[in-house]
């Protein structure tokens, strides 16, 4: 199996990055601004979380000639806020604390490759990391949870099947536990292999998706203007792996994922929904962005 390496390098001196967070947190993350007025209908925000530098397509079953790109991914976080609360849905992949000069300077740790800090994105829509009701999390991979710990004042919402793989003593790749470790303890909602009603009205559903995780979960939107909408997690990194049915070397599962797949197929088709593949660079680059929402 492809072991990813997702080293976590200090990028700038430590007295200069502690003057660095602290200032974030006084002029950017942590200003005193206000939330704004709950809107009447669920938004949704996409908010920048960075880029993966291109991978060997066989990771993914596929041959080189069978993909359209470099097969490299883009990683964005989403902000859902709704008339009775905020969701925040992955949050990043290379920690807050590791980015030195928001948006200036682009960080590597690894393959992973991010420039914009989430707390200021967050503040920029009148957000802080308290103000946030939920946390949710597609899966453990060390490419969603970077900025977890930010969110253990939230009430978190996971499976069992993942929450025990996440806190497991066996060592498994792609994990990078330092980023939630603050979560183990923290409030939540612990679902088994089931779906659950955010917001109880049937807007915002985290939806069960297990096969590249143990606990491996999904959302799905009902907005007003927008139309139903799922945002698959890593259902699929790839709409080759879509087309062509394939599915990663490195899922937990690889016939869970594929009896997933066919659920979720299904579901699409008879919800009318639009499908979003988070890693995908091509349905990610036409989206609108922060400070720009659907709803």
């Amino acid at each position: 199996m492809h072991r990813f390496t997702f080293s976590r390098r200090r990028v700038v001196p430590k007295v200069r990055q502690m003057v660095l967070m602290a200032l974030a947190v006084i002029g950017l993350g942590g200003s005193s601004v206000a939330a704004p007025t709950a809107p009447a209908t669920p938004r949704l925000y996409i908010l920048d979380c960075g880029t993966i530098a291109p991978m060997d397509p066989a990771l993914f079953s596929l041959k080189a000639s069978e993909v359209k790109g470099d097969v490299s991914f883009v990683t964005p976080c989403y902000l859902v806020v709704h008339p009775k609360g905020t969701l925040i849905w992955d949050v990043g992949q290379v920690p807050d604390k590791d980015i030195p000069d928001d948006g200036t300077e682009v960080v590597q740790q690894g393959i992973l490759k991010a420039k914009h800090r989430l707390v200021p994105q967050l503040a920029a829509l009148g957000f802080q990391p308290k103000d946030i009701t939920y946390l949710a999390m597609s899966h453990y991979h060390g490419d969603h949870t970077a900025n977890a710990n930010l969110f253990a004042g939230s009430t978190w919402i996971v499976q069992q099947a993942e929450y025990d793989a996440m806190f497991s003593d066996t060592p498994m790749t792609i994990r990078s536990p330092e980023t939630y470790n603050d979560l183990k303890n923290s409030k939540r909602i612990t679902l088994h292999n089931e779906d659950h009603d955010v917001f109880g009205d049937g807007t915002v559903i985290i939806k069960t998706a297990p096969g590249h995780t143990p606990g491996h979960q999904m959302l799905f939107l009902k907005l007003k203007h927008f139309g139903p909408l799922l945002l698959a997690g890593d259902l699929y990194h790839l709409p080759e792996e879509r087309s062509l049915d394939r599915v990663p070397t490195f899922d937990f599962n690889a016939d869970m994922t594929r009896a997933t797949r066919k659920q979720v197929e299904q579901f699409v088709k008879q919800n009318h929904a639009t499908l979003w593949i988070q890693h995908d660079p091509a349905t990610y680059a036409p989206l609108k962005k922060a400070p720009l929402f659907y709803d």
